[in-house]
């Protein structure tokens, strides 16, 4: 038998695997109001069966292999190798996912979902911004709250891939400062925050310095 053919069978094992518990396992976690979502800091995942989409990047696939090499950034062999290591884990026991630069890739804080309601309200209240584009971007996974109450924005390449985040304070110290700062291993010459075009192919473009530059840019009315 042939290395593609050995390969073949290893991945037709593998291939057909039910997708919930593997988004678990690749740090996704339910979203309460939607059962047949799944979040984590930059990507929201709708899960059909065998087929899932990622809302944050506008691509999608079919098998846990593709699901785990869009969730990883691995290679095909990386992902086959992950999901015959870990599929038969309970689903209690959460396990690494392949990882291509595992030292330099960015390290996002965890989301804290009891926080957001004062991150929101800063944001709203102190900044200005539209509670509704708020809400939209909290759902596309591209912004969230860590425990420290910071608002985390999601940096991503042109392709959707995420390249770090971030961080704004919304605990303002004794001079009246918030703190401003990058999370661990972002680099912004890979890329930064930005929202989808409202249409498909854009008049102009605005470069803006920061994420909450471009939300204050995005609500105002466009020029005539």
């Amino acid at each position: 038998m042939s290395a593609r053919e050995l390969w073949r069978g290893r991945a037709a094992r593998v291939r057909g695997l039910a997708l919930e518990p593997l988004a678990e396992r690749l740090g996704y976690r339910r979203d309460p109001r939607n059962r047949r979502r799944w979040k984590r800091p930059g990507s929201v995942l709708t899960l059909a069966g065998a087929r899932f989409f990622d809302h944050a990047c506008g691509r999608g696939g079919g098998g846990a292999i593709d699901l785990v090499m869009h969730a990883a950034d691995c290679s095909f062999g990386a992902a086959v190798e992950f999901l015959e290591r870990h599929a038969g884990l309970p689903a209690a026991a959460p396990v690494a996912a392949p990882a291509v630069r595992p030292t330099a890739g960015p390290r996002l804080p965890p989301l804290h979902e009891r926080c957001w309601p004062a991150v929101r309200e800063f944001l709203r209240a102190g900044r200005g911004l539209d509670p509704d584009l708020l809400a939209r971007c909290r759902r596309a996974g591209l912004l969230y709250a860590d425990a420290r109450r910071n608002a985390v924005f999601v940096c991503r390449d042109p392709a959707g891939a995420v390249t770090g985040a971030e961080l704004v304070g919304t605990r303002p110290d004794p001079g009246g400062r918030t703190f401003k700062g990058l999370a661990p291993g972002s680099r912004k010459a890979r890329g930064g925050f930005w929202l989808p075009p409202a249409r498909a192919a854009p008049q102009a473009v605005l470069l803006v310095e920061s994420a909450l530059d471009a939300l204050s840019v995005r609500q105002c009315p466009p020029p005539r």
